[in-house]
């Protein structure tokens, strides 16, 4: 590398009276390299600077911000939330089934008597989302952090809220008797599978609501009169999906509204994905203990809007506002509600054995 090389070097001991600049550069002598040669030679392009080319770049903003993928709420507008205001029990009565009886001549016919029963739920617990941004970070920030925030709490509450439905709906087609306890009223339906593989099996799933089916109209429940609908995880909705189960139809929510959706084919009933069902063990739900259970054995649902008792105190309500003590804008969303069984009769669950 350096042997190639042609350097002008002056050493005292080359030149006692002092250097002399030769006419020409002379090359480099063998007994001078040693001196040298931890030097490289000068470089002809300068070097890199150790920086980020881009550092000075300013950046961009898309006018996007990536939310968290949630599914809309499977319930909201189908199930009745009745208002509950000026106190904070709900009840529903009950009566129960009539006594019938044949006339003898000349005997004055028996009275029967009628039995009553109610149904309460107390509404006692408020949910609420809050985040705080520091005021720094509210100018800092090139989206608006505050809405996004909030559009997050939406997301989260509608999921809540569907999974306390449907661990209730759950509930209440496995109770053996009606909470009411009236004569003429029932329990749920269920029906377990012999294996947890039959789950995937199209057949052996399309037989499973058949079943169920059986059992709703064999308590004078009609599966399409009394609007039942079947919740379904992702994984039986496609099992039937695949198999040609479903066909296209609609429902009618309870506000009147026409919902496109699938129909299992030999029932007219609808059919609705969702990742909401619960299916683990649940404890510590903050609704309350009444809340708490194992749900691992769930596969899919079908009930009607008779099936649950659900009242509202404090519809869903959100805010944002700035608080001078904590100097931060706050993101606050809050609602207050409960649900409970109130009809087992139509309510059913698939399950695992």
């Amino acid at each position: 590398m350096l042997g190639s090389l042609t350097l002008l070097l002056l050493y005292k001991e080359d030149y006692p009276g002092g250097p002399v600049w030769p006419a020409t550069p002379q090359p480099v002598k063998e007994a001078h390299y040693a001196r040298f040669r931890y030097l490289e030679p000068y470089p002809t392009q300068p070097a890199e600077l150790p920086c980020d080319p881009l550092a000075l770049v300013i950046e961009e903003f898309t006018g996007q911000v990536e939310g968290t993928i949630a599914r809309r709420s499977a319930t909201e507008s189908w199930l009745p939330v009745r208002p509950v205001k000026g106190t904070a029990t709900v009840s529903n009565y009950a009566v129960g089934e009539a006594t019938l009886g044949k006339v003898t001549p000349g005997e004055a016919p028996a009275a029967a008597s009628t039995d009553f029963s109610k149904l309460s739920l107390t509404i006692d617990t408020v949910i609420y989302a809050r985040n705080a941004l520091p005021l720094l970070d509210v100018f800092q920030t090139n989206f608006d952090a505050r809405k996004e925030i909030a559009t997050e709490h939406g997301k989260k509450i509608a999921k809540f809220k569907d999974q306390s439905f449907f661990i209730q709906a759950a509930k209440a087609a496995q109770l053996a008797t009606s909470p009411y306890g009236s004569s003429g009223h029932e329990g749920g339906n269920t029906f377990t599978f012999t294996s947890a593989a039959d789950r995937l099996d199209p057949a052996k799933l399309y037989r499973a609501y058949a079943e169920l089916f059986t059992g709703f109209e064999n308590k004078d429940v009609d599966p399409i009169a009394d609007d039942l609908v079947i919740f379904a995880t992702p994984e039986q909705y496609y099992t039937l999906l695949q198999s040609e189960q479903l066909i296209n139809g609609e429902y009618i929510t309870a506000e009147g509204n026409s919902v496109q959706t699938k129909v299992l084919s030999a029932f007219g009933v609808p059919v609705m994905s969702t990742n909401n069902i619960p299916q683990a063990v649940i404890s510590g739900h903050n609704l309350g203990t009444a809340f708490d259970g194992d749900f691992s054995n769930i596969v899919g649902l079908v009930f009607s809007p008779r099936a649950l008792l659900a009242g509202m105190t404090i519809p869903l309500e959100s805010d944002v506002f700035y608080d001078k003590l904590f100097k931060s804008w706050f993101v606050d969303s809050h609602l207050s509600y409960s649900v409970t069984p109130n009809r087992p009769e139509y309510a059913g669950a698939i399950l695992l054995p």
